[in-house]
């Protein structure tokens, strides 16, 4: 995820006009790109304080229903995920008798990471920001729980089964519940037969959450890998990121032949590819967090009053990626 001259050159003419003095490329650059792993540290804690201070805030846990209590915990579970990335950009040593191994960062761990946080956006997105209508939410949830409860209970062998008959019929009935919440809204009423098959298929199986509706009133299955073109962001941003995180999460032969290169004294590969891992969460905690405040306004006044560098922190990527000018 680079940034060209060009954007580096927009985004210092973009945020200098509200400090007392314009950021220079270099200095954006530095916010943008990260030199050294104490800047990521220092930057993903600015993030996560924001999150934190929403979390506990009254605003933060404010819900009006069950809907929005479990998208008050995704945040929380966002803030997770950022602490245990920031722990790990310490890295890890080891010490036997007289032998010492010292620390180093396993970056594959990071981009599964990234990874895991991705993917928590995109979900985000899918159930929480893009449905428009209540109906299209109702059904797009309720597949969503229907899905892991179903994926739960195939997990559940016949000796559990038999020894827990009370949970497996609370499930079932939880699932059913789904079927029934989706089947009452006056939207399935008037879907297609393709579009029904397709949710019951998603209910019947277990299988599959990802669906957004379409301006016709169809659905359509989102794979993660194109999932990125659901945030609106600009082109060519995020395209293959996915595949890279999965190619260097997974044990595959170019993360087994980076490994073994990674930790040499005249370059330490694992510095860079920790930079650009933290680079890649920062990206997705930035979206994250502004989507976040479009529903829940009250957070947005509570970044309002935060001074002017750390609201650049927070909002930077996510304008970056989107041009939207709205949260800086």
């Amino acid at each position: 995820m680079e940034f060209s001259k060009e954007q580096l050159k927009k985004l210092s003419d973009l945020f200098g006009a509200k400090v007392e003095k314009q950021l220079t490329i270099e200095e954006v650059q530095k916010f943008v790109r990260l030199d050294t792993i104490d800047d990521c540290k220092q930057y993903l804690t600015v993030m996560l304080d924001f999150y934190f201070d929403v979390i506990k805030s009254p605003e933060g846990r404010k819900a009006t229903s069950p809907f929005e209590d479990e998208r008050n915990i995704w945040l929380q579970t966002m803030f997770s995920k950022g602490c245990q990335f920031k722990s790990l950009l310490d890295g890890v040593g080891y010490s036997k008798g007289a032998s010492h191994l010292k620390p180093i960062i396993d970056f594959s761990i990071l981009f599964t990471i990234a990874r895991c946080v991705y993917e928590s956006l995109i979900a985000f997105e899918i159930l929480f920001v893009l449905p428009k209508t209540e109906d299209k939410q109702t059904i797009v949830y309720n597949l969503f729980m229907a899905q892991g409860l179903s994926e739960r209970l195939k997990d559940l062998d016949e000796d559990m089964r038999s020894h827990n008959p009370t949970r497996v019929q609370e499930e079932q009935n939880d699932i059913d519940e789904c079927r029934k919440a989706i089947e009452g809204t006056k939207l399935y009423k008037t879907l297609d037969q393709q579009t029904r098959a397709t949710i019951d298929y998603a209910l019947g199986n277990g299988k599959r959450f990802r669906y957004i509706f379409k301006d016709d009133n169809t659905m359509e299955f989102i794979q993660y890998e194109k999932a990125y073109t659901l945030l609106n962001v600009k082109e060519n941003l995020f395209n293959s990121l996915y595949s890279f995180f999965s190619l260097h999460g997974h044990p595959s032969y170019l993360s087994l032949i980076q490994f073994r290169d990674a930790f040499k004294d005249e370059y330490r590969a694992d510095m860079d590819m920790a930079k650009h891992a933290t680079q890649c969460v920062l990206a997705f905690m930035s979206i994250y967090i502004v989507d976040y405040m479009k529903l829940v306004p009250e957070i947005k006044t509570m970044y309002d009053k935060l001074e002017e560098p750390r609201r650049f922190a927070i909002g930077m990527y996510e304008d970056a990626m989107r041009g939207e000018k709205k949260f800086k």
